[in-house]
């Protein structure tokens, strides 16, 4: 091991002691996770300055760091089909009162969709506005080894869906083994949970109209371990500064992010829709009667973790305190619309991200871009919504998806990977967004919204009893 390398892993010591040192003087979690991003990106960047993002010893510690980012990444992806699976179950067959629940779903899933499909307009949009020209992407980086690596690990996605068509991938949400679901293997591992969670909630609710006393065991079993789950995912949140700078340090000085014009005027163009996209929440939350200017404060922190952890997922527990506890939204729509957020309608990552990328592909084959192509596109992406997974990556499969069942090519998508982790962290705040949104437009319309404490000027922080924030 080179004195180089220990001198590396030292400072990353030091700033993981920091950190800590941080924690222990009450600085609270999103300010923590934000120091954490900043110095990563700036830990990273100075290591590629000085050693090139090539250097065989940057390579060993990025190597030797992955422990604590990929290790990260790794628990978040281990706690996901738990936490869906009892979440949704546990908010299905808690609703009280006949008829609540078909209030309530439907109008989650409407606000879902109509904004998803608004976001990929929006996202349509920033690439003429940007005057993004994909040609030239592609014949500056295309031909480039690791790239080509991507494109051949998406080539074979892209011939599975294509090979099995859209009504195959619709039927691969209903699951046939229940335990092979709750492995994670396929990509619609998620959407298949919240589809049984449902399905098992709907029928302990059943049960409970019958003959209540012989499901009450079951219930309590589920609510139990509900908490269970929520308490590991809160332990594992606690890592989210120390993961984020892992991930932040290896992100930077392994990808020359600028070196491209065109790849950095593509990251502004999709910052610049996710911004856009941001205000359109608060313009829909100004039209049902509510102030915009509490939406965006109190719904604040979770973005914060969602940016650093790339995670809607985890952020799960966050957003229904949040909607519940500073919101004035009904337990039943907070619960339901965090969990279907994670897995349906993602503003950004099934709405701008495949928009964007659709329209470049198109650029590339020379395909014309008209009102029948985007009305195509738009109708493409809000039914390929379903099923997104909330977490690093979801994004990528997404784009896939829409652009295999557009017919076109997806080399545009294996050039942009490099860059996404960059653009997935405010991909992630906007999909948190756009759950709590629906929650709160459901519960408005349905007259469960508790206006009073929706307005109260609360600065009590969440998850205080977890001493994530503390």
């Amino acid at each position: 091991m080179s004195l180089t390398l220990i001198g590396l892993f030292i400072a990353f010591l030091g700033f993981y002691f920091l950190l800590s040192q941080l924690k222990k003087h009450k600085k609270s979690f999103n300010y923590r996770v934000l120091t954490a991003l900043i110095g990563g990106l700036v830990f990273g960047s100075l290591i590629q300055l000085t050693l090139g993002n090539h250097s065989v010893v940057a390579g060993e510690f990025s190597e030797l760091i992955s422990i604590f980012g990929s290790g990260y990444i790794k628990l978040l992806q281990m706690i996901v089909i738990p936490l869906v699976f009892v979440a949704m179950t546990a908010s299905i067959m808690n609703v009280e009162g006949n008829g609540s629940l078909s209030k309530i779903a439907p109008k989650i899933i409407g606000v879902l969709i109509v904004t998803v499909a608004i976001s990929a307009i929006v996202g349509i949009a920033s690439i003429y506005v940007f005057n993004i020209d994909a040609n030239s992407l592609v014949s500056v980086v295309g031909s480039n080894s690791a790239i080509e690596a991507r494109n051949n690990n998406l080539v074979s996605t892209q011939e599975l869906m294509t090979n099995n068509g859209l009504s195959e991938l619709f039927l691969s949400i209903i699951p046939s083994n229940i335990f092979e679901m709750l492995t994670g293997a396929e990509k619609t591992s998620t959407l298949s949970t919240v589809l049984f969670g449902m399905f098992l909630g709907f029928s302990v609710l059943q049960v409970k109209k019958r003959k209540p006393e012989k499901v009450q065991g079951f219930i309590d079993f589920i609510n139990s371990a509900k908490e269970v789950v929520l308490s590991m995912v809160r332990e594992i949140l606690k890592l989210t500064p120390y993961g984020v700078f892992a991930l932040m340090t290896t992100f930077m000085m392994t990808n020359d992010l600028f070196a491209l014009a065109e790849m950095g005027r593509f990251l502004l163009a999709s910052y610049s829709a996710i911004i856009v996209m941001f205000g359109i929440h608060l313009v829909l939350v100004s039209l049902f009667g509510l102030s915009p200017k509490t939406f965006a404060k109190k719904t604040w922190p979770v973005l914060v973790f969602g940016f650093g952890s790339r995670s809607s997922m985890a952020a799960i527990p966050l957003n229904v305190e949040t909607q519940t506890q500073r919101l004035g939204v009904d337990e039943e729509t907070a619960n339901m619309s965090a969990t279907f957020g994670t897995s349906i309608g993602q503003n950004g990552c099934a709405g701008i991200y495949p928009a964007m990328l659709a329209i470049m592909a198109a650029q590339v084959m020379g395909i014309p871009v008209d009102f029948n192509f985007i009305l195509q596109l738009v109708a493409v992406i809000a039914i390929a919504s379903f099923g997104i997974a909330g977490v690093g990556g979801g994004a990528t499969f997404a784009a896939v998806a829409v652009l295999t069942i557009m017919g076109l090519d997806i080399t545009i998508v294996a050039i942009l990977v490099s860059i996404e982790a960059l653009i997935d962290m405010a991909r992630t705040a906007l999909n948190i967004s756009g759950s709590m949104l629906s929650g709160v437009i459901t519960a408005k319309r349905n007259g469960s919204l508790n206006t009073t404490q929706y307005n109260a000027q609360s600065t009590t922080p969440i998850q205080k009893e977890s001493e994530v924030s503390a």
